[in-house]
C-alpha cells in the first residue's frame, strides 16, 4: 500500500511541472520500476491523473456529439405529424435491403435457425468473408480471423474494450463519428482528439505526430471518412501504422465506407503486415442494411476471439438468420454495385449544388456517402443554422460540431434522389443567404 500511495504522490507532482507528457510518462515508469510497480498500472493511473486535471481546469469539451440522435428524432416526429421533410441528417441510406438478404433471412427463420449460436458468428459467413478480403487484397486471411458483431457499433465498442484498459488513452481522429469518443469514455478510457482541417485536405499524419503520446494505446480512424468523404491513400495509412508501431499503439480502422470510393482507390489495413492492427466493417451501408445489426471484426485470432467474448458477455450472439441474410447479401455483387453508383452520383448532384453558392466551400467528393462543406459566413453557428433550417425549409442536416471542433460546417447525407436532393440544396443555399 505504501508504494501505491508514493506512486500517487509522484503522479501528482509530476504534472505540476511543465513537463512535455512524453517526459512526465518517461518519468512515472522510471518511478514505477524504482517501486517495482506495473508500467502498465503506472500509465493508466497516470492517464486518468491527467484526466482529472484537465476536468478540473474546465478544459474538457462538453457533451458527445449525440445530440443529433435528438434532433433526428425531432425530424421524425414532424415526417409522422405529415410535414413533408428532406432528411439528410443520418448516414442511412434510403434504398432497401437486397431481396436475397431478405428471402435467406426468412428461409432460415422457416427452417427454425433462431436458437442461441456461436459467440464469434456462424462459421459459413465468418469463412465467407475471409475468403472475400483475402482476394481482394491478396492477404491470408482464415475463419479465426474473423468474429461477427452487433454493426460496426459493436465492433468499434468490443474493440477498446479489448484493446485497452481503464486509464488508458485512446486517439481518435476528428472529425469523426460521435460514438468513437462516447463508447471510449464510457469505458473508462481518455479520449485524445486529433484534429485535422479543411485547410489541410484532412490529413491527419502530422496531427498525430504533434498530439499522439506514450499513453496512446489504441488509435481510432475511418476512411473513407464520416464526415469529410476523405480517403487515405497506402502511403498515407503505412505512415499512421508507423507512427502507432513507434508507440507500441493498436490501429482500429472502421472501413464501413471502403466501399464508396470516387476520387480513387482507398487503402485498407488489411494491406500492411502490422501487429496491432484491427479492421471492423458492416453490411449497415454498402447492402442497406441498417437495421440487420449486423458487421464484424477483422484482426489475429487472439484479438478476435476476446472480441467475441466482450459480446458474448453483453448479448451472447448475432441470431442466426441475421447472419445468413449477410451471407446472402455479401454473395450479391449486383446489388452492392448497384448501390455504391447510386450513391457517387448523389454526391455529385451535391457537390454540383452546393457549389452555386459563394457561402459554401466545397472540394470534389472522394468517398463515403457524405458532404462536409466549409461555411464562409462570420460566427455561423451550425446547430443554430440546423435548427432554422428544419423549422424554416423542412430540412434536416447535421450540424459540423457534433463531429468534433467543427462549428463552420454542415454534414449532409447522399441519402436522397436526384430532385429532392437538389430541391434541398436550394432551400438550404436559401436559408444560408438569410442567415449570413
Amino acid at each position: 500500500m505504501k508504494t501505491l500511495v508514493e506512486l500517487l504522490k509522484f503522479c501528482a507532482e509530476a504534472l505540476r511541472e511543465d513537463l512535455d507528457k512524453n517526459e512526465v510518462v518517461a518519468e512515472v515508469i522510471e518511478e514505477s520500476r524504482r517501486l517495482n510497480l506495473s508500467e502498465d498500472f503506472a500509465r493508466r493511473l497516470l492517464g486518468l491523473f491527467i484526466e482529472e486535471s484537465e476536468r478540473i481546469r474546465g478544459s474538457e469539451e462538453r457533451g458527445d456529439g449525440l445530440g443529433l440522435r435528438a434532433f433526428a428524432a425531432k425530424a421524425r416526429e414532424m415526417q409522422l405529424a405529415g410535414k413533408p421533410v428532406m432528411r439528410l441528417e443520418l448516414g442511412e441510406p434510403d434504398f432497401p435491403a437486397p431481396p436475397s438478404a431478405v428471402e435467406a433471412a426468412c428461409k432460415a427463420l422457416h427452417e427454425g435457425l433462431s436458437k442461441y449460436g456461436p459467440a464469434a458468428g456462424i462459421k459459413e459467413l465468418r469463412s465467407a468473408i475471409a475468403l472475400k478480403l483475402s482476394e481482394r487484397y491478396g492477404v491470408d486471411l482464415e475463419i479465426e480471423n474473423v468474429a461477427i458483431t452487433a454493426g460496426g457499433t459493436f465492433a468499434t465498442y468490443g474493440s477498446i474494450e479489448t484493446l485497452s484498459k481503464p486509464g488508458d488513452e485512446v486517439a481518435i481522429v476528428e472529425p469523426a463519428w460521435p460514438l468513437y469518443a462516447h463508447q471510449a469514455k464510457k469505458l473508462g478510457r481518455r479520449v485524445l482528439k486529433i484534429e485535422t482541417s479543411f485547410e489541410d485536405d484532412w490529413n491527419p499524419v502530422d496531427a498525430l505526430q504533434e498530439k499522439i503520446t506514450k499513453l496512446t494505446k489504441v488509435i481510432i480512424i475511418n476512411y473513407p471518412n464520416n464526415p469529410t468523404g476523405k480517403i487515405l491513400d497506402r502511403k498515407t495509412l503505412k505512415e499512421i501504422l508507423e507512427i502507432a508501431e513507434d508507440l507500441g499503439a493498436w490501429v482500429v480502422s472502421d472501413e464501413v465506407y471502403i466501399d464508396f470510393c470516387y476520387g480513387g482507390e482507398a487503402a485498407s489495413i488489411l494491406e500492411f503486415s502490422a501487429s496491432r492492427a484491427l479492421m471492423l466493417n458492416s453490411f449497415s451501408k454498402t447492402w442497406g442494411m441498417t437495421g440487420f445489426r449486423i458487421g464484424y471484426v477483422v484482426s489475429d485470432p487472439d484479438t478476435v476471439k476476446k472480441v467475441a467474448a466482450v459480446q458474448n458477455t453483453a448479448m451472447t450472439c448475432i441470431p442466426e438468420f441475421i447472419q445468413r441474410a449477410a451471407l446472402a447479401a455479401l454473395n450479391d455483387e449486383e446489388s452492392a454495385k448497384r448501390n455504391v453508383e447510386l450513391v457517387g452520383k448523389r454526391l455529385k448532384t451535391l457537390y454540383e449544388e452546393l457549389s452555386k453558392s459563394d457561402l459554401i466551400e466545397i472540394r470534389p467528393p472522394q468517398g463515403s456517402m457524405y458532404i462536409f462543406p466549409k461555411i464562409k459566413v462570420e460566427n455561423f453557428d451550425s446547430w443554430k443554422f440546423a435548427r432554422k433550417l428544419l423549422e424554416d425549409k423542412s430540412v434536416a442536416v447535421a450540424p459540423g460540431a457534433c463531429f468534433g471542433n467543427y462549428d463552420n460546417h454542415l454534414r449532409i447525407s447522399a441519402v436522397l434522389n436526384e430532385k429532392p436532393l437538389r430541391e434541398a440544396c436550394k432551400r438550404i443555399r436559401e436559408e444560408l443567404e438569410a442567415y449570413s
